[in-house]
């Protein structure tokens, strides 16, 4: 089989570089013989050299390059709101960088992109060969964006989002470059950064994307994004996806995605919390300790909900 190169883009500032070590750990160590991941590590410009030297080392495997990015240039001021709107999500500049992917990767017309709190638990090569000759964006749906109506109806009054269908988790994103570049997206995108009527809703990044992009957002298979809300709506997603892929999904996750406060990195007992651990202490960053403690409150028992929901 012919090798693929991957283009995948990360972001962080100097807070999380430690858990965008631990994506890229993951993703080579799960990767087939074929499969290269060229990272793209966009960083702000408050990531220490040292920190920038132990992301270089990621690149030790065979099967993987990372160059790093300063984005600081591009979102200097971060986003500005007026303290009345009162932000219910917490937005870090360095969650906008993607927003400049088709402008700063010129070289690709596609690319995958990883948030920092996620898991790589299998080859993403089918992933990325996902078609998407009629959409911008691909990724997994938001659950409640779909089912829950008195959420989706006041996003859809408060943003002037004309629907939700296909409104999807930006945390594992296939990225049409090409396509977003030849209808200007990146320039509507950046139009919409600060845009407080946002503020109250979701991560703004998020809800940008998919603003920017919609009618065109396309859905990936649903073990490609795990996330922590849509195992808590387990069955609500077999309106959007089969039983079996449900099931499927949450038994053997192809990419674990921590949303929500309960990380891996503060928390033992959170799903797949010991597998973060194992990647974590592989990296070029497992040298350091991490002070973990158990998660208070249901974090814990995800996998318990998720089988009295759905695996009856």
């Amino acid at each position: 089989m012919e090798t693929v190169h991957i283009p995948v883009i990360l972001s962080s500032d100097n807070n999380q570089v430690f858990a965008m070590a631990v994506v890229m750990t993951s993703a080579v160590q799960t990767a087939s013989e074929n499969t290269f991941y060229d990272f793209y590590c966009f960083l702000s410009n408050d990531v220490t050299a040292e920190n920038r030297e132990r992301l270089k080392r990621c690149a030790d495997s065979k099967n993987c390059s990372v160059t790093l990015m300063d984005m600081s240039e591009y979102f200097k001021n971060g986003i500005q709101y007026n303290g009345a709107v009162g932000m219910v999500h917490s937005v870090t500049t360095p969650a906008l960088y993607r927003l400049k992917a088709p402008s700063v990767l010129p070289q690709y017309s596609k690319v995958l992109y990883l948030d920092t709190d996620t898991l790589v638990r299998a080859d993403l090569r089918e992933l990325f060969e996902t078609p998407m000759e009629d959409v911008y964006m691909a990724g997994v749906p938001v659950v409640w964006a779909q089912i829950k109506k008195s959420d989706r109806n006041r996003w859809l009054r408060q943003s002037g989002i004309p629907g939700m269908d296909y409104y999807v988790n930006s945390g594992v994103l296939l990225m049409n470059l090409d396509a977003m570049r030849k209808d200007g997206v990146e320039e509507k995108c950046l139009s919409l950064v600060g845009k407080k009527e946002f503020a109250p809703l979701d991560p703004a990044d998020q809800l940008i994307l998919n603003y920017a992009c919609y009618g065109k957002i396309g859905f990936v298979p649903c073990r490609y994004n795990v996330t922590m809300s849509n195992m808590k709506h387990a069955k609500r997603m077999t309106a959007l996806y089969s039983l079996k892929e449900v099931r499927d999904a949450f038994e053997d996750p192809y990419v674990i995605h921590w949303t929500g406060a309960g990380k891996p990195w503060k928390y033992y007992d959170v799903l797949l919390a010991h597998e973060w651990w194992r990647r974590y202490v592989q990296s070029p960053f497992g040298d350091i300790p991490l002070n973990r403690s158990a998660k208070p409150g249901m974090f814990g028992n995800w996998w318990r909900l998720f089988k009295k929901a759905v695996l009856k």
